[in-house]
């Protein structure tokens, strides 16, 4: 519990800090799970229309609003680096995080866009499924094992965290272990491959 009230002490100090900067907008503090999130002037959000027929930037709004009701730390920041490359969208708690959208049921959509993701900075990779008839608990773990078993891929040990938005509900969270298991098992509830660190698989963010 201490880990909690901790997290929601360091959590408001940062709320308190962001009202002070010009550059953050959207500043909100929930006060029943110590959450808190903020968008950087220069992040954009996309205003394409998505299969939903909303902007796809409302995508990364939802994801923000899910994520701050579980007491995360989300800050939206510039995405574009000092060289005009284009960047990761922000900070969750201490990983850098991407937002991607799935609106297709392309077989190697979840490991292309970690791919994206990790190529713009990224160590997190949060998926949103605006349609909830998308997501499936094998499909995050089929395009997990795609990117892992990738020959040549050497980008696997910079995925830390996979985060799963169904609509507006976080869905499931994967993490990366700490100790490198050799072998490959999803019913023993590990990705693993090859000596590389495996991701654990978690039915929610309850514990996160």
């Amino acid at each position: 519990m201490w880990r909690l009230d901790l997290r929601r002490d360091e959590n408001y100090s940062e709320y308190l800090r962001l009202l002070q900067n010009d550059d953050y907008y959207d500043v909100t503090y929930d006060e029943v799970s110590g959450g808190v999130s903020a968008v950087h002037r220069f992040h954009k959000f996309d205003k394409q229309l998505g299969i939903m027929g909303y902007p796809r930037g409302e995508y990364e709004k939802n994801a923000i609003a899910s994520l701050r009701k579980k007491g995360h730390r989300i800050i939206l920041e510039s995405e574009i680096g000092q060289q005009g490359e284009k960047r990761f969208d922000g900070f969750l708690d201490d990983w850098q995080m991407d937002i991607k959208a799935i609106e297709g049921n392309g077989i190697w959509s979840i490991s292309t866009k970690i791919h994206d993701a990790i190529k713009q900075g990224a160590n997190c990779v949060v998926f949103v499924f605006p349609d909830r008839r998308l997501y499936s608990f094998h499909r995050i773990t089929d395009g997990l094992g795609k990117f892992i078993t990738t020959p040549g891929n050497v980008e696997t040990q910079m995925l830390s965290r996979v985060i799963a938005i169904v609509e507006d509900q976080v869905a499931c969270v994967w993490n990366k272990k700490a100790t490198p298991i050799e072998g490959w098992s999803v019913s023993e509830g590990f990705w693993r491959q090859n000596g590389a660190a495996p991701f654990t698989i978690s039915p929610s963010d309850a514990k996160v």
